[in-house]
């Protein structure tokens, strides 16, 4: 036997030698493998359609509930580690036994959740059980009306919009599952996540943005010099404080008032330092819009002259908003829809002698190349 055959030899007994060595390692060293649910975590149901989790999801607590629908496990994540690609969080078999169903029910701040806890805001309760499941924003109050007080923009609220993406219960892989308005999903006819037993499961819990943006622009068409933002009190009525663990707004809840945490007026000048234009300014901020086309419960933008205490405009708020989402036909948007992936809106009022009357006009303004859709009012 020559050299070549001797070390051709031993390189296949060399071989087989590792292939059992590392069989009997696969069967009886499991400490390095992945078991339990892991659920990591994406915003991408917003307008840009792209995932902004990472950048704009400062604090998040994960509730899980079992097949009574009574919570499991809980877990909070906040900072530094919610910035991390590929942040997940990991529940371990003795945390979730595996071979059960669950349901995963998560609630996101744009802080961190001990400085949004702390702050005036949105806070977050649960019972015994999934359905009693509730995040408020809090409000002072009043008669006819509460208030929702804030000097400052408002924590942002993310909630649960979809269930999971799951490989396990014969679920396809990273199939993404819509909730309905009460809470169940369509596709396979559930919304639960079964951990197997010796194998990683994996679940991504996808997120809706609850709290907006409006700000809202007066002009004056006959005497620009007349608007001044200390003229008028601008100011939102609607009733979605509360939210439950659909996401779906509890009713009836309570009526309040929405005012802004920030006014101003600006001049334009004109040739010789000549004030030629004015417009007065008004931000607000306020919880999630639903578009309800058989009531007439919708949020109203109200408009009102101080000086002399008539009404300019009264809005149906929602039904005006949507009209934006012609900036992006080809998506086909329904009016919900739109109004839950937008969340930062511009309303420009062109007002004749004080009043948005007949005649006058309104901008929808949508920073998608500078697209904006001007509306005469004739009836709402």
């Amino acid at each position: 036997m020559n050299v070549r055959n001797i070390l051709h030899k031993g390189v296949l007994l060399l071989m087989a030698a590792m292939l059992m060595t590392g069989c009997d390692m696969m069967k009886e060293d499991l400490s390095d493998c992945p078991t339990g649910l892991y659920v990591n975590f994406v915003y991408d149901y917003n307008i840009q359609r792209a995932d902004m989790f990472k950048d704009h999801v400062g604090g998040l607590t994960l509730y899980v509930f079992d097949e009574s629908d009574r919570i499991a496990a809980q877990r909070t994540v906040s900072g530094s580690e919610l910035s991390k690609y590929g942040c997940n969080i990991h529940f371990t078999e003795q945390e979730l036994a595996p071979d059960h169903l669950y349901r995963l029910v998560a609630v996101a701040m744009q802080n961190d959740w001990a400085t949004a806890s702390a702050a005036t805001g949105y806070k977050p309760t649960i019972g015994d059980n999934r359905m009693s499941l509730r995040v408020s924003l809090a409000h002072q109050s009043g008669t006819p009306y509460a208030t929702v007080s804030h000097a400052a923009p408002l924590d942002t609220l993310w909630h649960t919009l979809t269930t999971l993406k799951a490989e396990a219960a014969n679920l396809p892989a990273f199939t993404r599952y819509r909730l309905s308005a009460d809470g169940t999903v369509s596709t396979n006819g559930t919304d639960q996540v079964s951990v197997v037993r010796g194998e990683p499961t994996y679940a991504t819990v996808s997120l809706i943005r609850d709290t907006n943006h409006l700000n809202v622009s007066l002009r004056e068409i006959d005497a620009p010099e007349s608007t001044k933002d200390e003229d008028f009190d601008v100011f939102i009525i609607d009733a979605n404080t509360d939210v439950d663990y659909a996401n779906n707004l509890v009713v009836p809840g309570d009526s309040v008032v929405y005012r802004p945490y920030a006014q101003w007026t600006t001049v334009i000048e004109g040739t010789g330092g000549v004030a030629t234009d004015y417009s007065a300014h008004y931000d607000l901020m306020f919880n999630r819009l639903v578009y309800n086309t058989t009531t007439n419960d919708n949020a109203v933008l109200c408009i009102r002259n101080k000086k002399t205490g008539e009404n300019v405009a009264m809005l149906n708020l929602p039904y005006i908003l949507c009209t934006g989402r012609m900036a992006y036909e080809i998506y086909n948007y329904s009016p919900q829809e739109y109004l839950d992936r937008e969340y930062d809106y511009r309303l420009e009022l062109f007002l004749k002698n004080g009043k948005w009357a007949q005649g006058a006009f309104i901008s929808v303004c949508v920073d998608v190349l500078s697209w904006a859709r001007r509306i005469q009012y004739v009836e709402f």
